[in-house]
């Protein structure tokens, strides 16, 4: 599998600000050890809200938005005229890394994923565009 993107398709990085990323932090936390889910919003690059999303399956290796959040996230993103910038999971036992069912789960091709690793004592926060073979790791920052 590739771990990274074409020269040419490397997009600009996504800026989170960090009160959104400490709140999709805190959700994964909060929820371990099951994964959790959620939306990030705003106008590219910049991510300006957050929005946790139930995970109907309960479970620690996947996840599915529970679909009456999703429909509120997706209201509150078009009555603010902004657009989904990623989708973040948690990993709660495993890197950061998207798993083979995350790429067969992958149901919106061009959003980019961000997986959020609670294994060891550090965390890890990594982008990715998935396809339903491969993955490659795109660029993040924290908004000035």
């Amino acid at each position: 599998m590739s771990h990274d993107p074409p020269a040419a398709t490397t997009p600009a990085p996504l800026l989170i600000p960090e009160n959104h990323l400490r709140a999709m932090i805190d959700h994964c936390k909060a929820v371990a050890p099951h994964e959790a889910c959620g939306l990030l919003s705003g106008v590219a690059p910049l991510i300006s809200a957050f929005h946790p999303l139930n995970n109907i399956k309960a479970s620690e290796t996947r996840y599915l938005a529970d679909p009456a959040d999703l429909i509120r996230a997706v209201e509150a993103i078009r009555l603010a005229k902004t657009e989904i910038l990623a989708i973040y999971h948690s990993h709660p036992r495993s890197p950061a890394i998207p798993s083979k069912v995350d790429l067969a789960e992958n149901y919106y091709d061009d959003v980019p994923r961000i997986i959020v690793s609670l294994m060891g004592d550090t965390l890890d926060v990594r982008t990715w565009r998935l396809w339903p073979d491969r993955y490659a790791e795109l660029p993040w920052a924290v908004a000035p």
